[in-house]
Order: C-alpha cells, then structure tokens, then sequence
C-alpha cells in the first residue's frame, strides 16, 4: 500500500492529510486558509505544512484539490478564486514538484467530489454521471466514459450560471436563492436553511408553498443537465443532502415533473455518500488516474 499527501484547498478551511492509493484516510487535519493573505503566502503555508507530513509517511506523491479553475497540466488556478487574492496565475505543480521531487497533481475541488463519488461513493462503477453541488451556489462535476470532463479552458461544470427564465440559476435554485425566496415571501430578515426546513416539518403552509417553488427551479435545471448529457446518475450533493430521503423523494419528484416521458427513467438521482473527506479522495484519484491510469 502507498500513501500520498493530499490537500484541498477551500476559500475558508485547508483539509489536507495522508491517504492510501486504496482510498483510506490515515491521518486528516484541518487549518485557516487565512485567505486575506493571498495567493503567494497560501502556498508558503501549504509547502510548510506538507513538510513533517512528507518527513514521518514518505508519500509516493502529492495530490491537490483547490477552489477555482485549475489547469490539469500545470495545475496553473486560471480564475474563479476571488476569495484568495493573487491566487490565480500561481502554477501549484512546479510549486510542489521544485520543492519536493514528488509528482503532484492538481484539480478543482468539485470535479474532486466528482471523483470521489466515481470511486468511494454512490456512483461507483457507473461511466457517466454528474455530481451537483448545491450550496451558496451551484456547481458540479462532469464524468463521461469513466473520465473526468474538464473542457476547452477548465471550467465545464459551472452550469450555476445558466440562465433559466432570464434568471441565474444559482440565484435561484441554490441554498442562497431558497433563503432570498423566503425572505421575500415573509418579508423576514435573517432567515436561513436550518430555520426555513424546521418550519416546513411543523406543516408551515407558506414555507411549504416556498420550497415547492425553489425546488421547482432546482429542478427546471437538474432536467436540462439530463436532457445535455443523458447521465446514467445524478448525484446531489451540500448541505441540502444532509436532509437525506425527504430531499431526495422531493427533488425526483420535481425533476420528474420536467421531463419528457421517454426520458423519466433514463437518470437515477441519488444523495452523495464520498463523505467529509470528498476532497481529498477525489484528489487522490485524480492523482492516480494520471499516474496509474486507473
């Protein structure tokens, strides 16, 4: 069994930690990315921080998973990191590879999860899915033919962006958009997921209304992700997914609503399963799939 050492890089927190080519997790911390301090002093720390780690397991490599768009060859943040200032232009290959002889590898932290769903989680042995991230925004990760789609610049996967009914789908169908929508019905402030879901369960007539409404949304552009990529799964991932078959019963019964009939039963949507560790192990399996071929 080898060993690599893993980061994944957010725009709060760095998980970073030591796992197993077979998908184990052997040792995982948790630091500030203290992102304030940009770009050049965040690979200062992360170099600092894979030393001892290098020094006590011996990985065979390094593997990162990083917000933004990340460039596969050079692992060069090419944008979309606007939490980390001067983040974008840094190459984290040659950064890694100079410092400590290992391959290393880098990718964005969703198509990360992506991986990690294809390996370890609830699309295992499955060619073509997507993963869908649904937090303050929406993102994803795109898996055809067993391999990750990354596109021409990097950046495939932002459907967020799409517009639906001339609105930005994240602004929306996203956990922020569900807050935005509760707030405009109730003419409340300072709403938020955990308060809107808690009255929904007691039967709250207007929230109700609400989140038929969001989910409705959510839906309208899961049903257009089938229709562009004809994926045999769907896996949902965020903190929504937390609310486990009540969710999930839901939204399929929201995106069924949307689709054609010949189209109904092509796409399971499932709950993502990778875990906490998601990052981490879709890392490693990018790093393997580069290096190994598997």
């Amino acid at each position: 069994m080898s060993h690599l050492l893993v980061f994944d890089i957010g725009g709060t927190q760095i998980k970073y930690g030591i796992v197993s080519d077979t998908g184990e997790v052997r040792h995982a911390e948790v630091q500030n990315t203290c992102a304030a301090d940009g770009g050049p002093a965040l690979l200062e720390r992360l170099r600092f921080l894979a030393q001892p780690l290098i020094k006590q397991y011996q990985p065979i490599g390094i593997a990162i998973s990083s917000l933004g768009l990340i460039e596969p060859l050079r692992g060069t943040v090419l944008g979309a990191a606007e939490a980390v200032p001067d983040y974008p232009g840094i190459a984290l290959i040659p950064a890694f590879e100079t410092a400590f002889g290992l391959p290393t590898t880098a990718e964005n932290d969703v198509n990360c999860v992506a991986l990690a769903e294809g390996w370890t989680g609830a699309a295992q042995g499955v060619g073509d899915y997507l993963a869908i991230a649904i937090g303050t925004g929406i993102g994803g990760g795109i898996v055809l033919g067993g391999r990750l789609h990354r596109g021409h610049r990097a950046a495939a996967g932002e459907w967020g962006y799409m517009k639906i009914g001339g609105q930005v789908w994240e602004s929306q169908a996203s956990m922020s958009g569900l807050v935005r929508l509760s707030e405009a019905a109730t003419g409340e402030a300072e709403l938020n997921g955990k308060i809107i879901f808690a009255r929904l369960d007691v039967g709250d007539a207007l929230m109700q209304k609400v989140v038929a409404e969001w989910l409705d949304l959510l839906a309208m552009g899961i049903a257009n992700l089938i229709y562009a990529f004809n994926p045999e799964k769907i896996v949902l991932g965020g903190g929504i997914a937390g609310r486990g078959e009540v969710f999930l019963k839901a939204i399929r019964n929201a995106v069924d609503q949307q689709l054609l009939p010949d189209f109904k039963t092509m796409t399971e949507l499932v709950l993502a399963t990778a875990g906490n560790h998601a990052g981490m192990l879709g890392a490693v399996r990018n790093w393997l799939m580069t290096h190994r071929g598997a």
